[in-house]
This record gives C-alpha cells, sequence and structure tokens, in this order.
C-alpha cells in the first residue's frame, strides 16, 4: 500500500476491525515518514459469465439454471 504523504510502499498495518458493512478498516502507518493514514477493503465480487455455443457470453443466472434443475426432475421422476 502506498503511503498518501510520501508515496513510499513500505507501510505496515497498526490495527484491522471489521465495520458494520461487512468491510475491513485497516489503519497503517508509513515506516518512512512516520504518518499514519486509513484504509478501507471490500470484497468485490467479479461477474461470472456462461459461454453459449454461439460464443455470446451471457452473465451467469442461478435462478435460471435452478428452474431448469427442477424441471428436469419434474420430468424424470414423474
Amino acid at each position: 500500500m502506498k503511503c498518501p504523504f510520501c508515496s513510499s510502499e513500505d507501510t505496515k498495518v497498526v490495527d484491522s476491525r471489521t465495520t458494520i458493512d461487512g468491510s475491513t478498516k485497516r489503519r497503517r502507518e508509513c515506516n518512512n515518514c512516520l504518518k499514519r493514514f486509513s484504509t478501507y477493503e471490500r470484497f468485490e465480487e467479479s461477474q461470472i459469465y456462461v459461454v453459449k455455443k454461439d460464443n455470446r457470453r451471457v452473465k451467469y443466472n442461478r435462478e435460471k439454471l435452478l428452474r431448469s434443475y427442477l424441471r428436469n426432475c419434474k420430468k424424470k421422476y414423474k
């Protein structure tokens, strides 16, 4: 992590806490200028895509997959 004051990459984590919204707040200290600053880290979900036979990419839809499984089971066990 770069220091916002001196742009040094030599920093250390002094304190780490989880916030109410699920992000992580880290208190850091620069080893070069000895100033402290806070960083907030959030989990970033990446999008999952399904590649179709014609090479189109469509966003993954869990409900659509569940419906197809249920339809298949219904037909199989009737």
